[in-house]
């Protein structure tokens, strides 16, 4: 249990128990309230509801009476006190209501009298008696206990709210001094502090409060939201400053008015270019740039309102679907929203979450539809919440969809927001249709970087010693800075390739001439400059060339670079080969100094190793129409052929993963789950369910996940959690280990081989199962989500085997908690299949669900399902007594056991 929900809980215990104690015992007089009841009677009805609410809570917390969480026996005894304080609230509150001052009748004198009246002696004692045992468990002293927990809470609130940049920071640290303060308060009085005990009520509700946002926040973030903006490339000093000049501003190069349109309540401005021409670069350089905000902010303020800016950059060759996708732009836009400005989430909470307050709980996939509810809600508020907002669109062409579509979304986030939007694309016609036809709200980028370039050009090689030592002897070098700039026709990325070719030159002590004659034989455009790239590689080097390229197309996310490494070894058995241990970090620094050598050899320059947010430089293309050229039909032929037979990319990236896991550094922050080994393997599993095909032979795939196993848990005898790598992807199990992945991520013909090869405990095929059918809308397997939970009912696993029995409730059974996930709104992927699919092996249909109140699975089947799923189930839902089902569920597993060992010649 969270330790501020125990702590309310207990705190409210304490507080019932000392008041109610006080009442039954003292005589008051009555005197007249505006609902007809003492002030002392109204204070208990409150605080025998709070109780009740946050026991609730805690419950729905701890995954409700048939959930999975962990109970210690500490928060176990606190929920079993909360129960009976609810009990014994009852009763007296059924006291209360007929007690109450009707009008200008005064009833009893006293609460006492009153109780005296309607109860016998024995039965007021009995109830002192309870109170003093619910008193003795939990005192103030036991409240005082709870403080380091909470102090631990508050620096978890504290590094969240740093992990995730939210504005929170000032508050938490508010809630820890308050807590402080009110510990002290409760050491001086005790619970006769009755003020204290209701500030810590509030405290632990404003701190559960706090989480439940931070719970929001991570539950919309995703891993890869800023990885496009990071691995573009930095502005060159000096360059795009013109960007910010006023269309009146003396020095402006045109009637361009980008600063204006930031001060003005016109709401969609395009910048546009040709490929390569720098508008991502641009966008950054916007984006992180003071004036932006600076302007923007005066803007708001000149309205009252408060500004928040907003950016998403398109990838496509980020290759996840997020980077590309419609929601993956509402939900980066949404998440910078929200942890910038806190208080709008309780407007965007209804659409994405169900429960309330404390108590938020999440379905597993955020669909288009709960997101674009979110900013309807948001937008219901704008005016009370005196906000402006301004948002950044880069690479709409890079968006995986139709253009239309695209559009379509600016122009409703532009409606429902009242938001200034800034968006960049290449130049096609629905882009130009739909925002290019004012004039002062658009820019070409080729039209106003000429200054830039020259900038750049000259910068570069006036630093460069041997220009400089060129330029002493040869007056006409900045003839060829003029001569590169006009041949770029706008094109940065051409520039940058082309000033690398003369720096190439300049090191070779290349004349003047000979840099203009390599000026003029080089391709004036970007396709016929990467082919010529590529045709100029060594011969020798051809090979490893169309190898890295053909890794770093199929990579489902960018690799790192000693995945490079590892393959560039071409040692088919190093993977078995090699050893389970953190290399040192001379070597690794060695490796890495080996790998961008023969990078920079192989691909000259086409691939770069750039860093991310993690442990490890990643390797990309130097830009996006460099993968655009590579997947040319032309140019997939020719890397086929270099690359070699019997090469194939998947394969490759899995066995450099498992090398990259095995050489992994064996520290708990590297294994824990969504840390920078659990992000690999998240990798590694795709690439291995393309090997799923029956054209890979299946020891290729056995081979790879059984030497992962063998590493993580050669790595667990170091790291505790090494096994349990996987554990936050897999949502479920606590100790999850590759098995547990096989069967999430849909690998049927390996967990085939592992079950024919090895006998599973009943716990363990519990796990399993469990596993399979709480995955089945979490992961776009290869094949259909329930065939691995069918194939695991064929191998006998039992749907009414109880589950990890130190947890949760002692009769729990997967079934049964299967059946309880769906009620709760987790809404399982082809639950009418797996339903179906359980019951004809034998899932019990009388077995008792407590939700609410008791059900049979049966009844609870009925009320889960549309009613034409429900009669297409009559035949396997008719109750029938518990002995015969349990007998045709024997005699199911049988019919399972004799086909498997002996096939059909059972029945013959």
């Amino acid at each position: 249990m969270d330790p501020l929900t125990a702590l309310g809980l207990a705190g409210n215990i304490v507080q019932f128990v000392d008041f109610t104690s006080k009442l039954i015992s003292t005589t008051q007089k009555l005197y007249d309230s505006s609902s007809g009841a003492k002030d002392e009677h109204l204070e208990l009805e409150n605080l025998a509801r709070n109780i009740q609410e946050q026991a609730e809570h805690a419950k729905s917390r701890l995954g409700g009476v048939s959930g999975p969480a962990i109970l210690s026996k500490e928060h176990g005894t606190i929920l079993d006190l909360s129960d009976q304080c609810i009990e014994v609230s009852n009763q007296l509150l059924s006291l209360l209501e007929s007690v109450k001052v009707k009008g200008q009748h005064r009833g009893w004198d006293s609460f006492h009298q009153a109780l005296r009246s309607v109860w016998k002696k024995e039965d007021i004692k009995a109830l002192q008696q309870r109170l003093d045992r619910i008193s003795n468990h939990l005192n103030t002293r036991s409240l005082l206990n709870k403080q380091d927990d909470v102090a631990t809470k508050i620096k978890l609130l504290t590094m969240q709210n740093r992990r995730l940049e939210a504005s929170r920071t000032r508050e938490i640290k508010d809630l820890g001094d308050g807590f402080d303060e009110i510990f002290n308060e409760i050491k001086k009085e005790g619970s006769r502090n009755r003020a204290a005990l209701r500030q810590l009520s509030l405290a632990t509700e404003k701190g559960l409060g706090y989480a439940s946002e931070q719970a929001l926040l991570e539950y919309i973030r995703f891993d890869t939201i800023e990885d496009r903006q990071i691995a573009v490339r930095e502005a060159h000093h000096k360059t795009f400053s013109w960007i910010f000049r006023s269309s009146a501003s003396e020095g402006s190069q045109s009637d361009v008015n980008f600063a204006d349109w930031l001060a003005s309540e016109s709401n969609i401005f395009w910048i546009s270019g040709k490929p390569g021409s720098g508008k991502s670069t641009l966008m950054k350089y916007i984006c992180e740039h003071e004036d932006t905000r600076e302007i923007l902010e005066r803007w708001a303020k000149a309205k009252g309102q408060q500004l928040f800016i907003a950016n998403f950059f398109f990838w496509n060759s980020g290759r996840q679907a997020l980077q590309s996708s419609q929601e993956g732009l509402l939900r980066s836009i949404l998440y910078q929203i929200l942890r910038q400005c806190p208080d709008l989430i309780p407007f965007a909470t209804p659409s994405l979450s169900h429960g309330e307050d404390s108590s938020l709980q999440f379905d597993e996939t955020l669909t288009m539809t709960k997101l674009l509810g979110a900013f309807q809600g948001i937008s219901t508020h704008l005016a009370m919440a005196k906000v402006k907002f301004c948002f950044f669109i880069d690479g709409l062409d890079e968006y995986e969809g139709k253009p239309g579509d695209i559009i379509r979304l600016i122009e409703l986030l532009k409606s429902t927001l009242q938001v200034k939007i800034c968006v960049s694309s290449r130049p096609w016609n629905e882009f130009e249709k739909n925002f290019g036809q004012d004039k002062s709200k658009k820019l070409y980028m080729q039209d106003l970087t000429r200054g830039d370039i020259e900038l750049y050009v000259r910068d570069i090689l006036e630093n460069d010693v041997g220009f400089q030592e060129l330029r002493r002897r040869d007056s006409h070098c900045l003839d060829l800075i003029q001569d590169v700039v006009d041949a770029a026709k706008g094109v940065f990325l051409w520039v940058f390739l082309v000033v690398r070719s003369l720096l190439e030159g300049l090191t070779n002590a290349d004349r003047i001439v000979d840099l203009q004659r390599r000026l003029r034989l080089l391709p004036t455009d970007l396709n016929g400059y990467f082919e010529r790239i590529l045709f100029t590689v060594d011969n020798f080097y051809r090979k490893q060339t169309a190898q890295m390229f053909r890794v770093t197309l199929a990579a489902y996310n960018t690799l790192p670079s000693l995945c490079y490494w590892f393959i560039d070894q071409e040692d088919p058995s190093l993977m078995e080969r090699l050893e389970v241990g953190p290399l040192s970090k001379e070597v690794t620094s060695d490796r890495l100094k080996q790998i961008q050598k023969r990078l920079n050899a192989c691909c000259k320059g086409l691939l770069e190793a750039q860093t991310m947010r993690s442990m490890y430089l990643r390797v990309e293309f130097l830009h996006r129409t460099v993968r655009d050229f590579l997947l040319l039909p032309e140019m997939q032929q020719m890397l086929d052929k270099r690359a070699g037979e019997g090469f194939d990319a998947n394969v490759a990236i899995c066995e450099a993963t498992v090398c990259l896991v095995k050489t992994a550094p064996q520290h708990v922050a590297h294994f824990r789950p969504f840390g920078s080994i659990s992000k690999l393997l998240v990798n590694f599993f795709y690439h291995i369910s393309v090997l799923e095909d029956t054209k890979y032979p299946i020891t290729i795939e056995v081979r790879l996940l059984d030497e992962l196993d063998k590493a993580l848990k050669k790595h667990s005898e170091v790291v505790d959690t090494a096994c349990s790598v996987l554990s936050g992807r897999l949502k479920w199990e606590p100790d999850s280990d590759v098995l547990d992945a096989a069967v999430v991520f849909g690998l049927h013909r390996y967990v085939s081989v592992k079950l024919d090869r090895h006998s599973l405990s009943t716990s363990r095929q519990a796990n399993l199962l469990l596993t399979a059918l709480l995955s089945a809308e979490e992961h776009k397997n290869r094949i259909p989500p329930t065939q691995m939970v069918s194939l695991l009912l064929q191998r006998g696993f039992d749907p009414n085997l109880p589950f990890n029995q130190e947890i949760g409730h002692m009769n729990a059974t997967v079934w049964k908690f299967f059946l309880v996930q769906q009620w709760k709104g987790r809404n399982i992927g082809k639950f009418f299949h797996l339903t179906k699919d359980l019951l004809m092996h034998g899932a019990d249909i009388n077995a008792s669900v407590i939700i609410h109140k008791k059900f049979t699975a049966a009844e609870l089947v009925k009320l889960l399902l549309s009613a034409d799923e429900a009669r297409e189930l009559e035949p396997f839902l008719n109750p029938r007594p518990k002995e015969v089902q349990r007998a045709r569920g024997h005699e199911s597993r049988r019919k399972r056991f004799i086909k498997s060992v002996f096939g059909r010649r059972e029945g013959k």
